[in-house]
């Protein structure tokens, strides 16, 4: 068949015919079937040929003289088919099995009819499958003493050949068709039909268009010492699926991942239904401070998909410490020195910074503020929190042991911050003081014999004595015979000097100076003690020579 599938079913009105047979009638009431012989057939499973469903009808001799029972009026009708037979066929095509076959075909006939009255017989058509049933047509042929005097819906062409186009039967759907005719003599009349639809093979592919979204989250601010995360999100906002999806994370310039990777990172999300997400995370650390460092996203699938995500951006902060050490002026040895130390975080995020200073050398700790706490000799300090521009000053207290030349500093730390250090130097003065005397054990010595005189100088005070110088003068008569001095004696006349050199503090330099007397009488020894921080001090001491 080039178009369609012609079975042909022979539906009859007699039970003589060839191609009918008789089948067991329903009834109908107001041209209406019973249930019974209208039910749903889908499924059934029927005989091949065609099945006629009501006895073979009966020819009935009526008596010529009588005339023929007039049609009723169109307004009473189907009372002509309102007798108490019918006769049913019915064939399933184009396999006559329920199960296999595309359309049931049934025709109902009254079983027996009056000769020269209308009378109505019926087609159902019905559609046993699942999917439409395009272009139907059913074909009535009928027999020459078969008057039709018309149909519901009407036909097309002329008789014998009478055409319905039902066209399409969506699945499981009938369609009926009633025909109104009339015998033109008695005996047996009737007509056959047949049933033709387009057999197409039909599929269907589904058409989808996958389509990429990529966004980018990244940590709105941190600190150089804080990690940092970017979370991308790849999603397939079409249909179907999105294969080999990709997405392409670009870091931040100085930006380094956790596991040591900067750039362009390529996260994977293989295949992505339609509607479906994957989100990753990555780690990492900013090399620096500032705003505005950014990382863009972008994605792609097999196919050519690509997307552009959108950009996203971090400030990274950094708490910067700086710390100026103070030192007082210049300070007499043994007073209190005040040292000032002032810390201020110059950067852009805050921090707890700990400060620490060394208590100075030859000094002692008098005391810290801020509950300054004293470890390993030196101060620390721990402030708490230090906003972005904040300063906070810290002093210690210390005592010099000596005069000289003091020096302090400190070192200023937080997490993210570069250490911090200053230091300040000042000086102490002591005041100087020497103490020299001159004596001697015996006071009345004989001409010709040594006598010793003892010499002491002493640093009584708070610095060194540098350039210490002894010069003793004897009196005309007293001769210098020799010292135990370390340094020696230089001896000009009547003079004789000694060369000391330094004194430290609290040191004192005792020796003997041997004399002479070369005649009688009170004789005077006069001490002169200089150094480059006291004036002269004077002593003097006499011894008394007499004759033998």
């Amino acid at each position: 068949m080039k178009h369609g599938q012609i079975l042909v079913a022979s539906l009859l009105l007699a039970a003589g015919m060839v191609g009918c047979q008789s089948s067991d009638s329903g009834t109908v009431s107001q041209g209406k079937t019973t249930p019974g012989f209208w039910g749903d057939r889908r499924g059934t499973s029927e005989p091949a040929a065609a099945v006629t469903e009501a006895p073979a009808p009966k020819v009935v001799a009526k008596p010529a003289e009588k005339p023929a029972t007039p049609a009723p009026a169109p307004a009473a009708r189907p009372a002509a088919i309102a007798g108490d037979g019918w006769a049913r066929t019915m064939m399933y095509l184009p396999t006559g099995a329920a199960a296999s076959s595309t359309i049931l075909v049934e025709r109902m006939m009254p079983a027996e009819v009056v000769a020269g009255q209308n009378f109505d017989y019926i087609f159902k058509v019905t559609n046993l499958t699942q999917n439409a049933v395009s272009n139907v047509v059913l074909r009535d042929e009928c027999e020459p003493k078969l008057n039709v005097v018309s149909s519901n819906p009407a036909f097309v062409g002329a008789a014998p050949t009478l055409t319905w186009n039902l066209g399409d039967l969506a699945a499981g759907q009938s369609k009926t068709v009633t025909v109104t005719a009339k015998a033109a003599q008695t005996g047996t009349v009737g007509s056959c039909a047949n049933v033709t639809w387009a057999q197409t093979l039909c599929q269907q592919v589904v058409v989808v268009q996958p389509a990429l979204k990529v966004e980018l989250a990244q940590t709105p601010e941190a600190t150089t010492c804080q990690q940092v995360c970017a979370k991308v999100t790849i999603t397939n906002t079409g249909t179907g699926i999105a294969k080999n999806a990709k997405a392409t994370y670009t870091l931040p310039a100085g930006w380094t991942t956790t596991d040591g990777k900067t750039g362009a990172i390529t996260l994977s999300a293989g295949d992505l239904a339609a509607g479906q997400s994957k989100t990753f995370d990555v780690c990492g650390k900013a090399a620096k401070a500032g705003a505005q460092q950014c990382g863009t996203v972008t994605g792609a699938a097999d196919g050519g998909l690509t997307a552009s995500g959108n950009q996203a951006c971090t400030t990274i902060r950094q708490p910067v410490l700086a710390i100026k050490a103070e030192c007082p002026g210049k300070t007499l040895q043994g007073r209190n020195l005040t040292f000032k130390f002032t810390v201020t975080n110059k950067g852009d995020a805050a921090c707890d910074p700990t400060i620490s200073a060394p208590i100075p050398a030859t000094t002692t700790l008098v005391s810290a503020d801020n509950n300054g706490a004293t470890s390993g000799g030196g101060v620390t300090w721990k402030i708490g929190s230090l906003a972005p521009n904040a300063s906070k000053t810290l002093t210690m207290v210390v005592k010099s042991g000596v005069a000289g030349s003091i020096s302090a500093s400190a070192v200023a730390i937080c997490d993210c911050s570069p250490q911090a250090s200053d230091q300040c130097t000042t000086s102490t003065e002591g005041v100087p003081d020497i103490g020299t005397g001159i004596a001697d054990d015996t006071g009345v010595v004989q001409i010709g014999n040594n006598h010793v005189f003892r010499y002491t100088v002493k640093n009584q005070g708070q610095i060194n004595l540098t350039n210490v110088k002894l010069v003793a003068t004897l009196d005309a008569g007293l001769q210098f015979k020799s010292s135990t001095s370390a340094s020696a004696a230089a001896v000009n006349g009547q003079k004789v000097e000694w060369k000391i050199g330094t004194l430290a503090v609290g040191q004192t330099l005792t020796f003997d100076i041997v004399a002479t007397g070369t005649k009688s009488g009170e004789l005077v020894i006069q001490t002169e003690t200089t150094s480059d921080q006291t004036r002269l001090v004077r002593n003097d001491e006499q011894v008394n020579y007499v004759e033998p």
